[in-house]
């Protein structure tokens, strides 16, 4: 694909500037691609009614065309332009938790562009909770999304992030600063018999089987969970446990770091610039970042302190898993932001 120099537009968190909300939009509009943040992460906007617009998605990703894409919305006028009726569960949902980290799959209207949809019945719709994605929106339309990364690489939850992948590939990239933990939303499908959780993420499952007032099924392998790193994730059971891995991989000779889900109280100064803490609250040293800094400094594994499960959550937990499980390298991140 042709490059193109990357305009980086610096734009206030919270009262974005509508000038450069007109830039971007105008940008989607002509059928380019914007990166834009949310309250996850920086996502990837292409017009969702462009279908030409939206294979750019895929061509600067890499990413396989027959995977679904989200849409993003700002407003429930955009979710009847995109699906054939609103459920009363949907509605519950929507007012539940909208703006705010949950997809919602729903029947998806013909006018959908097939590109978006990758084949499937349904769509699936976010409304973000940050106030420049919401600006961009109301401005551009619904804007088909997927997280502003290469397939295969760690979510983006910075501006820099997205350079690293995307620089010359893109128009454009809304500068916000951080985003949050860099968790992605939650997805639950409501178009069949049953609900299902086909993804975990930033809105927990209790929550949502409170709002419903039933028991939701999560699904296990439905997500496109899967990216590599050259950074090898490693869980520890004990205290014992971390101890005998910390020396072994010592004296084998690896670059090694070390995450902490709660700042040391005993740390070892020699290993104190390769010790991260594990900030799952967001606005701070989420995994994602965790993964890139570590890249960028040549750790080749992250060894990961004793803690316990309850304080990072289900959803961090289960991507914890998946990384700890993949010998081959890291694969964890769920490409649907």
């Amino acid at each position: 694909m042709k490059r193109m120099p990357t305009q980086y537009l610096q734009i206030d968190p919270r009262q974005p500037q509508p000038e450069m909300i007109n830039r971007a939009a105008t940008l989607i509009k002509a059928g380019e691609l914007v990166a834009f943040p949310t309250e996850t992460v920086y996502g990837l906007g292409a017009d969702a009614f462009q279908p030409d617009a939206v294979r750019k998605i895929f061509m600067v990703k890499g990413r396989p065309s027959n995977q679904p894409l989200l849409i993003h919305i700002s407003n429930l006028k955009q979710v009847k332009q995109l699906v054939t009726e609103i459920s009363p569960a949907a509605q519950r949902l929507m007012d539940w938790f909208w703006p705010g980290p949950l997809s919602i799959i729903l029947p998806a209207r013909d006018s959908v562009p097939e590109v978006v949809r990758g084949g499937q019945k349904g769509i699936g719709l976010r409304m973000p909770a940050h106030p420049v994605a919401l600006a961009l929106i109301n401005t551009a339309g619904p804007l088909a999304a997927p997280s502003a990364n290469r397939f295969g690489r760690p979510s983006p939850t910075s501006a820099q992030h997205v350079r690293q992948d995307m620089d010359g590939m893109i128009a454009a990239v809304l500068d916000a600063g951080e985003t949050g933990a860099g968790l992605e939303s939650t997805l639950i499908d409501l178009t069949g018999d049953h609900y299902r959780i086909l993804r975990l993420g930033g809105t927990r499952v209790e929550k949502i089987e409170r709002c419903l007032g039933c028991r939701i099924e999560v699904e296990s392998g439905q997500s496109d969970f899967g990216y590599d790193s050259t950074v090898r994730i490693v869980l520890c059971n004990d205290d014992a446990d971390f101890q005998e891995r910390l020396v072994e991989s010592s004296t084998g000779g690896k670059n090694i770091g070390i995450v902490y889900t709660l700042p040391p109280i005993d740390q070892d100064p020699s290993l104190a610039e390769r010790c991260f803490v594990l900030d799952v609250a967001g606005q701070g040293n989420g995994l994602y970042s965790i993964i890139r800094e570590a890249e960028a400094a040549g750790i080749e594994m992250l060894l990961f302190a004793p803690f316990e499960p309850a304080q990072i959550g289900e959803a961090w937990l289960d991507r914890l898993h998946r990384a700890a499980s993949d010998q081959q390298g890291y694969r964890v991140s769920s490409d649907r932001e």
